[in-house]
Parts: structure tokens; C-alpha cells; sequence
């Protein structure tokens, strides 16, 4: 944020919904670009998972750093798995990361859930299986 002792700025917040399209197909272990902070910084409120497959869990690892460091193994925070037609049949709730890694998110004063992501970081998804149908990844970022 661009803000220290002396001085305060204020920003207006703005929603974002950025969706990524996870084919049928993707090999295995490719991460993908999910949420970078915008320039004076966002927060992350949560990222949906939808999963067309109807017969496969699959698993994610979820990576928090510096745009361009997914590669760097301690940035890599948890793995997590969509369940089986996950937001796609109306029977299975869409998989949320603020339900399956809570403790990613800090609590704001307001008691929500939130990841801050400065302009420098971001969000990768890794898909740990070949993927045989699409998952979809929404994130519900507000930007300032």
C-alpha cells in the first residue's frame, strides 16, 4: 500500500473477477497465473474452483510469492483437492480456498477473510495430475 507514519493514501477499491480456464489437457505440474496485486496492492477474498469432471478429484498446489518466483519450493503454501464435479452438477458446492486453507487468509477488523497481494506478488495454481476436463478458477479480488 502506498502509505507510511506521516501520510495516508487513499485509493478507490475496485472488484475484479478474473476467471482462468484450466483445460483438458494441461500437463501435469504446469503452474498457472491466477491473481497478481495491482499497482497500489489488492486483496484476495477468495478463489472458486469449478471442476467439469465428473469422476476425478484433482489436486492443486497453491503458490503465494514474488510474481515470477513460482518456481521456488517455499513459496509453494498447501495443496488442496476439487472434489468431483465441484460447482458443476448443483449437487457439489464449488471448492473454495478460504474453506479448504483457511489458514492462508488473515482476519481484517471487519472479521473477513483476506490474502493482501502487494503489486510484486501473485497467485499460481499447479495442477498435479494431467488434467482430462476443465476446471474453472475464479478469483474474488478488489484492487485499490
Amino acid at each position: 500500500m502506498n502509505s507510511s507514519s506521516n501520510t495516508s493514501s487513499f485509493s478507490t477499491l475496485t472488484g475484479a473477477y478474473p476467471a482462468i480456464d484450466l483445460a483438458s489437457g494441461l500437463s501435469i505440474n504446469t503452474d498457472t497465473l491466477v491473481a497478481t496485486g495491482a499497482t497500489n496492492a489488492s486483496v484476495v477474498l477468495d478463489i472458486l474452483f469449478r471442476n467439469t469432471d465428473a469422476s476425478n478429484i484433482r489436486n492443486f498446489d497453491i503458490i503465494i510469492c514474488p510474481t515470477g518466483s513460482n518456481a521456488t519450493a517455499q513459496y509453494n503454501r498447501t495443496q488442496i483437492a476439487v472434489q468431483a464435479n465441484a460447482g458443476n452438477n448443483g449437487s457439489v458446492s464449488l471448492a473454495s480456498l478460504a474453506a479448504l486453507a483457511p489458514q492462508l487468509f488473515d482476519i481484517d477488523l471487519a472479521g473477513n477473510r483476506l490474502i493482501t497481494l502487494e503489486s510484486t506478488m501473485s497467485i499460481y495454481v499447479r495442477n498435479k495430475a494431467a488434467l482430462t476436463a476443465d476446471i474453472y478458477v475464479m478469483v474474488k479480488q478488489r484492487n485499490f
